[in-house]
């Protein structure tokens, strides 16, 4: 196990990118307003219980955090920051995507305050000298693999000499483990597990998870694709990567696995080759830098599919932040979807 020990003093400067996923995100360098706003106390710290004795934890890397209490001024990549602001973990600052290219607030955002200073946007930029100015004490981001995302791997050596970082992995884990995982990073942070809204909040993901199964286990032999499409390729989703599909296979939905392809993510197949795996019910990468399902339609071979000539399609929402409550109306739409669906399609 490596300790890395840092005093409250120090100032965080430092970060490092390692891209995974086919059609990875962006995260740049957008620098933005220096007021503090709800999501942060007055002096952009956050806004969990007072800090309190010596703060100690370890990440998904093995590295241990040791600071002389606890952290208030965080800096977040923004999707954990949408987790922990479920939690009642506020940011001082984040980076990576806020908004889509259409101006609306990015899904993977979250909760998170539009108004609080952004140290970068696109993915492998980071503003260094604005990360500095908000006096970080903590970096906290998620990891794909050995990937630390938006990170910028050249980066990452100043980064971590202005404050230490905490990553959290979620790449090959269910969404009921990634959400355990930030519960106990914002425990500690001060978030209060035992609140009336994060029981709510955990009933309704758990209810939805019920629902979910009853679902699956009403349509025997229905099976599901997970894909993202682009100009060139199809790409099939192996869930046994992705957070939420694994979360889903374990409530007994039947999702396509594939075994080939180089990555741990995907299964790229030419379109020539896009009817490789059948499906009854296909679930489409809703994210915008991909193709939506109005423009697959354009694309003869997806046109043949059995499922897309049942009209049994629907999204896949990828990126989702790991909470309750970012999570609950996920399952509780896939669950909708399943209830509809044929399982004859492809039998």
């Amino acid at each position: 196990m490596t300790t890395f020990t840092s005093g409250r003093s120090r100032v965080p400067t430092r970060r490092r990118f390692l891209g995974l996923t086919a059609g990875a995100l962006a995260l740049g360098l957008l620098a933005a307003c220096g007021d503090s706003g709800p999501g942060a106390s007055a002096d952009g710290s956050s806004t969990a219980a007072a800090p309190s004795g010596p703060w100690t934890f370890t990440d998904d890397r093995g590295k241990t955090v040791s600071l002389p209490q606890r952290p208030t001024r965080i800096v977040m990549q923004v999707n954990a920051a949408a987790t922990l602001v479920d939690f009642g973990i506020k940011p001082t600052a984040v980076f990576g995507p806020q908004k889509l290219e259409d101006g609306k607030a990015d899904p993977q955002a979250g909760d998170v305050d539009p108004g609080v200073v952004s140290v970068g946007t696109e993915f492998g930029e980071f503003n260094l000298e604005k990360y500095t100015e908000q006096r970080p004490e903590l970096l906290v981001t998620i990891m794909y693999g050995e990937s630390l995302w938006y990170i910028p791997e050249e980066s990452q050596a100043a980064i971590e000499e202005k404050a230490p970082m905490v990553a959290i992995q979620l790449g090959g884990v269910s969404a009921a483990e990634g959400i355990a995982k930030f519960a106990k990073l914002a425990e500690s942070l001060g978030a209060d597990l035992n609140s009336a809204e994060l029981a709510k909040a955990k009933k309704d993901f758990e209810d939805a998870g019920a629902a979910l199964k009853a679902a699956a286990a009403a349509k025997p032999g229905l099976k599901v694709e997970v894909v993202q499409g682009t100009q060139d390729a199809l790409l099939v989703g192996k869930p046994s990567f992705f957070s939420d599909l694994k979360y889903f296979t374990e409530q007994g939905v039947d999702i396509v696995a594939p075994t080939a392809g180089e990555q741990p993510t995907w299964d790229e197949l030419s379109w020539e080759r896009a009817s490789t795996y059948p499906a009854d019910l296909i679930l489409t990468d809703a994210r915008q830098f991909t193709l939506s399902q109005d423009e697959l339609a354009k694309i003869p071979t997806w046109a043949q599919l059995p499922a897309v000539q049942a009209k049994q399609l629907g999204l896949w929402h990828a990126e989702t932040p790991m909470s309750y409550q970012k999570l609950a109306p996920v399952i509780r739409e896939l669950t909708g979807v399943i209830e509809k669906a044929r399982a004859d399609v492809v039998s």
